[in-house]
């Protein structure tokens, strides 16, 4: 069975999907006590205000069992194969668009290829799935007052915030490579293959996270799956990254049982402001036109 790159990078994105949520005033972050709720929003406010770099280049090390790893001038695909598999690459990634090229290390003659396993900041990779900021149902002055599309509304002077997609909890004050963290669970309303998230570990000075957690199952008439991830974020200079990824598949057919771990870490961080001698894949979105032919002539 074979699984793409682009279906690890779609769970990555069901974790952290872009955010977009009104801001929280100043009098509620300090005045009021901390809820669970509250650091939530506070984190995802964190996580979208966190300055990105134009461009990272690092060192991807790549660790599992029971597949196997291609890397061509298509992309890099990961297949079901029993044993177990490393691979290093150097990455060279660019935010604005998300496009990377990944050159094997140790493979001689070998091609570089425009994807990378682990994407380390962007626009899509620093925020919680749809944490929109939503007002409280619980009073009819509530649903009557004016809502912003993607905020909270206004009553009087009262502002009033809750995940729109989460029930969330504080399991503690932990600790998580040697920080403190505030632990959040968090549990989908509905439609927990959308909202996959099931932790989140922020630090409780920054309110960044640490770390994510989540899981998407599924279960079907003659199939079933599962895959479980963990994200870790850490700051490298004046930007903070993913440094690390973590996945586990399984997935059970009528002639198909696959489990398989992928382990990928990230190492000798740099920003650069430019790469100049880097050539990009253009992102198909934003592809050149083909040009039009021109007319052909039937008379004279």
């Amino acid at each position: 069975m074979k699984l793409a790159l682009q279906f690890g990078v779609a769970l990555i994105l069901g974790f952290c999907a872009k955010a977009a949520f009104a801001d929280v005033p100043a009098s509620d972050q300090t005045a009021s006590p901390l809820t669970p709720e509250k650091i939530y929003l506070r984190s995802v406010r964190a996580m979208n205000d966190a300055p990105q770099p134009a461009f990272v280049t690092f060192r991807e090390d790549v660790d599992g069992r029971n597949f196997t790893l291609r890397c061509t001038s298509d992309g890099i695909s990961v297949s079901s194969h029993h044993g177990d598999v490393k691979a290093s690459f150097d990455v060279a990634f660019r935010t604005s668009d998300g496009s990377a090229v990944s050159q094997p290390i140790g493979v001689a003659n070998a091609e570089p290829c425009p994807a990378t396993l682990l994407a380390p900041v962007g626009d899509d990779l620093f925020s919680v799935v749809a944490p929109q900021a939503s007002p409280s149902p619980s009073t009819a002055t509530a649903a009557a007052a004016q809502d912003s599309p993607m905020g909270p509304s206004i009553i009087g002077a009262v502002h009033a915030y809750s995940p729109r997609y989460y029930h969330v909890t504080l399991a503690g004050l932990e600790q998580l490579g040697g920080h403190d963290v505030y632990h959040l669970k968090l549990t989908a309303y509905r439609d927990p293959a959308t909202h996959p998230l099931t932790d989140l570990y922020v630090d409780p000075k920054t309110f960044l996270m640490r770390e994510a957690r989540g899981e998407v199952s599924g279960h079907y008439l003659v199939a079933s799956g599962r895959v479980a991830g963990v994200i870790d974020f850490d700051r490298v200079g004046a930007y903070w990254l993913v440094e690390h990824e973590h996945f586990e598949i399984a997935a059970n057919a009528v002639f198909v049982h696959t489990r398989m771990t992928v382990s990928v870490d990230g190492s000798n961080f740099a920003t650069p402001s430019e790469l100049p001698n880097i050539v990009f894949p253009k992102p198909a979105s934003i592809a050149s036109p083909k040009p039009t032919p021109p007319p052909v002539r039937t008379g004279p």
